[in-house]
């Protein structure tokens, strides 16, 4: 009941609400009945200290009256906070129904309910799984009771011994920050809980909610099970497909290197086992693995050793595709060149997808050492290219010529050196037979989104290399624009090799000349993500070969090349390796097309101002060359065997310093699945309700980014 009673100047008296709203409730409805005719209005404050307020409504006396509010309405006032807007910012801070003065100094006004009005309600059931678990003497015990509000009966014994203060802890899965429920252990008592699943807007059928259940003390977790909270409509989120099971037109590879370990105690002898890697790369869907392949066996005749086809056998096994690399030397002439390669095509042409000819000719084969004076980017003082490019050139038009004889349906492929020379490729006159330019795209000390490679460093380079931005996609349109220019638009990119190192900075290393950043195993595995990702994107691109899958040389924690791996040297894996196997099952089938990727549009990505950047890096440590950062979101869709799938990651550098942005993405002709979205973390796998609505015929999503990609299917 809300008795109004005026007095003195009074001239309204206002009922101030104060909700703890769900996302996205932008309409409310108040019941009132009035003893006598009043006039009342709606004053809302919002996240920023604006105040709204709409016009007047008269309400006649003795039947309810049901009061509209729309926050995306019109609006007769607004004043207040620090920033002009046109709509209030959610979440409100208040909500008031005002009363204002009318010819009586008293007014009753009953206000029988408030209502809000949510763009979907979910009304399928849910199914938990049982479970129980010991630990320490303590029982755990979890029994659901199903439906559209399941509740969760825990069961918890403790002996007398039990520690103080450890609690048993249930964290539900959420966009932004976990919910978290604790409840204490009583030591010799058993007592029982319930606890509700925390589901907004009756959460979705679509999910299964993976709910950590832990005993925890002083904020350590002594022991832990999961209980999972499937809807009626969840596909199987834990599933992930493996190399045979993954579509043929993947990208995803990575590198090895089997033919450097053919026995039990060679130099890289973590590579001998190349069955455990094999299954554990397979488990993980990756399609392509690149190994080195010599094409003479060790008593000097063309062909293979038996070792190395066992190995190129069992990969065929697993269903991996295998990109060959035939190494080149400049010491050796063109038809001892072809004599082994001829051998070594015959050997392995039913079990080679792609061959690969030379690998970094600017840093292996003695190309360099041959015909000194050139570059690593193959620029001569005069801007003519390098000699020990052009040679390298005539290798290569050769081995294609006979590779394409002798195994017609093989890919094959060259260049392999830095962006700018593999441009002086091109124009140097490449073979009919070669189907694409292989480069290596190493960012080195950046985030995967930037390159050292465009229009800042054209005087270095004397050729179009990339773009004013130094964006991937610019230098792939630099590929693009020069395959044009020589007539061979049918030419695709192979990026064989990238990566990031996760070794230990020892006080030495920051100091030396290698030019590899260390990162931290999170960050390696958010960038190849991204790095995947963008280049998903581009059609162009036929394959991507992260390196490698293994820490090589034992692993030495301060060696910047030994920590390049999925896997580390005792087989386990780092954060890439499960990043890599989320990315190939939900991305499995990817296609991105002109028509799907117009689609999506980026309405908001505010970021805080102490997160913003601004110099990434001062590339050539002068002062001149500043590469900017990239505080942007990247959000594209795509078409997958999963259904549409929104990638969508930060372009910034990868940091856990604050607290994650929040982005509006609008998906036109989709509001279909408005409640009907599930969001994924790419790296850790978690999967979480992301708030969706719609907006006419269009979908609007509400979604929280911090460092690691997530992609949003849509249902």
């Amino acid at each position: 009941m809300f008795r109004v009673g005026f007095s003195g100047e009074s001239k309204y008296v206002a009922a101030v609400y104060t909700p703890v709203l769900p996302e996205d409730v932008e309409i409310f409805y108040f019941r009132v009945v009035p003893d006598r005719q009043v006039e009342s209005t709606f004053r809302v404050v919002d996240a920023e200290d604006r105040v709204f307020q709409t016009s007047r409504t008269r309400i006649v006396p003795g039947n309810e009256a049901r009061l509209r509010l729309n926050l995306r309405g019109e609006w007769q006032e607004k004043w207040g906070g620090k920033q002009e807007t046109d709509q209030p910012k959610l979440p409100l801070k208040a909500l008031h129904l005002i009363v204002n003065r009318g010819s009586d100094a008293a007014v009753t006004l009953r206000i029988n309910g408030v209502e809000a009005e949510a763009p979907f309600l979910n009304e399928k059931p849910f199914r938990g799984d049982d479970f129980r678990f010991t630990a320490f003497g303590c029982d755990v015990t979890g029994v659901w009771t199903n439906g559209t509000n399941p509740r969760l009966k825990l069961t918890v014994s403790a002996p007398d011994t039990f520690d103080k203060g450890t609690r048993l802890v249930l964290r539900f899965p959420d966009m932004y920050r976990d919910k978290v429920q604790r409840f204490e252990i009583k030591p010799g008592k058993t007592v029982t809980h319930e606890y509700t699943a925390p589901l907004s807007l009756g959460g979705c059928a679509f999910n299964t909610y993976v709910i950590p259940v832990a005993l925890e003390r002083n904020g350590r977790v002594l022991a832990q099970t999961e209980t999972r909270l499937r809807g009626t409509d969840s596909p199987d989120w834990s599933r992930r497909l493996t190399t045979a099971e993954a579509d043929e037109n993947s990208i995803i590879g990575t590198g090895v290197h089997f033919n450097q370990a053919l026995k039990p105690n060679s130099g890289n002898s973590g590579w001998y086992e190349y069955e455990t890697i094999l299954k554990k790369l397979s488990v993980a869907g990756i399609k392509y693995i690149r190994d080195d392949f010599w094409p003479r066996r060790d008593d000097g005749t063309p062909g293979i050793t038996s070792e190395r086809l066992e190995r190129l056998k069992a990969a065929k096994r697993h269903g991996f595709k295998v990109i060959a690399i035939i190494p080149t030397f400049a010491d050796q002439t063109i038809e001892y060149f072809l004599e082994g390669v001829r051998g070594l095509v015959n050997d392995t042409r039913d079990y080679v997808a792609i061959y690969e000819i030379g690998n970094e000719p600017h840093n292996f084969g003695g190309w360099t050492t041959k015909y000194p004076g050139g570059s690593w980017n193959a620029k001569q003082p005069d801007n003519s290219t390098s000699r020990w490019l052009l040679e390298h050139v005539k290798y290569t038009q050769a081995a294609a010529k006979l590779i394409r004889e002798l195994a017609p349906e093989a890919k094959i492929i060259g260049g392999g050196c830095v962006t700018s020379a593999n441009i002086r490729y091109l124009q140097a006159g490449i073979p009919q037979e070669l189907n694409g330019i292989v480069d290596h795209p190493y960012t080195t000390m950046m985030p995967p989104e930037r390159l050292a490679f465009g229009t800042p460093f054209n005087k270095r380079d004397g050729v179009k290399a990339g773009g004013p931005n130094l964006t991937l996609p610019e230098v792939v349109d630099a590929y693009k624009e020069q395959f044009a220019k020589i007539n061979r638009s049918d030419l695709s990119l192979y990026f064989t090799e990238f990566g990031y190192s996760t070794y230990v900075y020892n006080g030495r290393s920051e100091l030396s000349a290698y030019g590899f950043a260390a990162y931290t195993e999170p960050a390696q595995a958010a960038y190849i993500t991204r790095r995947f990702l963008q280049c998903l994107t581009m059609p162009e691109i036929k394959a991507v070969v992260q390196y490698d899958a293994l820490n090589d040389y034992g692993g030495n924690p301060f060696e910047g090349e030994a920590n390049f791996g999925l896997l580390n040297a005792d087989y386990s894996p780092k954060p890439s390796y499960f990043a890599m196997q989320n990315l190939a099952t939900l991305f499995d089938g990817a296609k991105y097309t002109p028509a799907v990727a117009q689609l999506v549009k980026i309405e908001e990505q505010p970021l805080q101002r102490a997160g913003k950047r601004d110099i990434l890096i001062d590339w050539e440590m002068n002062g001149k060359v500043l590469l900017k950062a990239d505080n942007s979101l990247h959000a594209h869709l795509f078409e997958t065997a999963g259904g549409l799938r929104l990638a969508i990651w930060s372009g910034q550098q990868y940091s856990e310093e604050f607290a994650k942005r929040t982005a509006v993405i609008r998906i036109r002709n989709h509001a279909a699945s408005a409640g009907k979205t599930v969001g994924t973390d790419l790296v850790t796998g978690k999967c979480f309700d992301v708030p969706s609505r719609p907006d006419g015929s269009d979908l609007i999503l509400k979604i929280a980014v911090g460092g690691n990609p997530i992609t949003v299917t849509l249902f």
